[in-house]
């Protein structure tokens, strides 16, 4: 087995000790391998690729556990489900049944090229993960080349360097910081652009009674955790992490105003691990107890 610090451009070199009990693969030129898998229930392991994983289900709805840096997934896997493995991530999946699948790996050298011919900075985008949902172009993608691999027809090659073309530029488009991040340069001295503020800001408030990780928040905005939290700084005045305990307090103050619940309830309402940590807060940043806070505003 490789490192896990290593990166491989081979999907075979990427999946040590997977239960395998049927593949097939087709590599064209330096652009795209293409691989069916079909996969014993259990565990693999895939190590980090010199390239962006792309996966489809093929095989009939199961469970599934994914867990690629520090967020962890868990659900019905769905016929047609798709995932997208940004290069250098590795990755675990615990699969309740044997699944068929089909995995595309987009080379870094293939994709940047296709990022350049848009006009793109090659070096100024990230790749954002995706989890088990469908997304039916890639589902179509993968279905074609699927099929060329087992017909392995008239222009076999060039037909799938076309597909590929139209895969890597789906992925830019749809799962990258080119095209749902306003096509904010990735990495550079500016702040976040608005819209990708406002989708971690949403995410934030949309999710506070739930624990919230900074690689989590950052996915949501399509960058690094490094840059969404210098970016983030830049145009808030508050890191991530202050952000989300301030918007935890005013939830909260808005809950003392409004309900009856108790300290322990309003807490777990909105994030805190406890009662004893809801009132430090609000001491800290309001400057009363909870519970004086709650007459002075009920009078």
């Amino acid at each position: 087995m490789e490192p896990a610090g290593s990166a491989s451009a081979n999907l075979r070199k990427g999946r040590p000790e997977t239960p395998v009990i049927g593949a097939r693969e087709l590599k064209v030129f330096d652009a795209i391998e293409v691989g069916y898998l079909r996969l014993l229930d259990g565990e693999v392991e895939l190590l980090p690729f010199d390239g962006h994983l792309v996966n489809v289900h093929l095989s009939v709805p199961n469970h599934v556990v994914q867990r690629r840096n520090e967020r962890t997934h868990e659900g019905l896997r769905i016929t047609g489900a798709v995932d997208v493995i940004p290069a250098g991530t590795p990755a675990y999946f615990r699969m309740g049944a044997a699944s068929e699948n089909t995995c595309m790996l987009l080379t870094n050298r293939f994709i940047r090229r296709v990022a350049q011919e848009t006009g793109a900075d090659p070096d100024a985008f990230e790749v954002a993960p995706f989890f088990n949902t469908p997304d039916p172009p890639i589902e179509r993608i993968g279905m074609s080349l699927l099929s060329e691999m087992m017909t392995r027809g008239l222009g076999g090659e060039l037909f799938a360097e076309s597909l590929a073309n139209v895969l890597a530029l789906h992925v830019l488009r749809s799962h990258s910081s080119l095209g749902r991040a306003s096509r904010r340069r990735v990495g550079s001295e500016g702040g976040t652009s608005k819209r990708s503020l406002e989708r971690a800001t949403d995410y934030i408030n949309d999710n506070l009674s739930q624990k919230l990780t900074l690689a989590e928040i950052a996915e949501v905005a399509y960058m690094s955790p490094h840059h969404f939290a210098r970016s983030f700084k830049k145009d808030t005045g508050l890191s991530p992490h202050q952000y989300v305990i301030h918007r935890r307090v005013e939830r909260a103050k808005a809950l003392l105003a409004n309900t009856d619940l108790n300290l322990a309830e309003i807490a777990r309402a909105v994030g805190f691990a406890n009662h004893s940590h809801l009132s430090s807060h609000v001491r800290r940043l309001l400057g009363v107890s909870p519970g004086a806070l709650r007459l002075e505003i009920t009078r």
